[in-house]
């Protein structure tokens, strides 16, 4: 006795697209990476990162960093400018404009300190800016406000709708501060 056997499928062409479709997924990954920008010599910019995945095609190539970024920026002296940290973040290399997101944190040479959970990066106006909340400590207060605007060395800022300040005591017999607000 012969038998036979016969299976038959129908596949979807969107479904066979969707997963043989290579545009989505990044041409190269990289991980626990420096990389080191130089301008005439001296070095301007250091990125570490966790983990980068690059999406070099389309009309508006990126990069994602998702494991953690720490970006460096120097003077000409060669001094640390600003140091700005994040969770994640996303470069647009055509547009020299970086997105951080998620418990952002940019401290300058001289002791300033920007918590926000969004901030844009215009290289090409030297700007940073966002429209979310933020909070700015300096030695003598810490503000608080919806939105800011600054120069990318964070030497000065303009927040766009403060909803607090607080002057820091920085007497001997003061024992602590509290930044909330009522």
């Amino acid at each position: 006795m012969v038998g036979m056997l016969v299976f038959g499928c129908e596949n979807d062409i969107k479904d066979i697209n969707r997963l043989t479709n290579f545009e989505d997924l990044p041409l190269q990954s990289i991980s626990n990476s420096k990389i080191t920008y130089t301008d005439s010599g001296r070095v301007a910019l250091i990125i570490e990162a966790g983990h980068i995945d690059r999406f070099p095609m389309g009309e508006d190539p990126f990069d994602e960093f998702t494991d953690g970024i720490r970006v460096l920026s120097y003077n000409k002296e060669g001094e640390i400018e600003s140091e700005i940290t994040a969770e994640r973040a996303t470069n647009y290399p055509n547009r020299d404009f970086m997105v951080a997101r998620d418990s952002v944190v940019l401290k300058d040479k001289e002791g300033k300190m920007l918590n926000t959970e969004l901030l844009n990066w215009d290289n090409t106006t030297n700007k940073i800016y966002t429209d979310k909340f933020v909070k700015i400590t300096t030695a003598t207060e810490i503000l608080y406000g919806d939105g800011l605007e600054a120069e990318q060395d964070f030497s000065q800022y303009e927040i766009q709708n403060i909803k607090g300040r607080i002057k820091i005591d920085d007497s001997a017999d003061s024992t602590s501060q509290s930044d909330d607000l009522n």
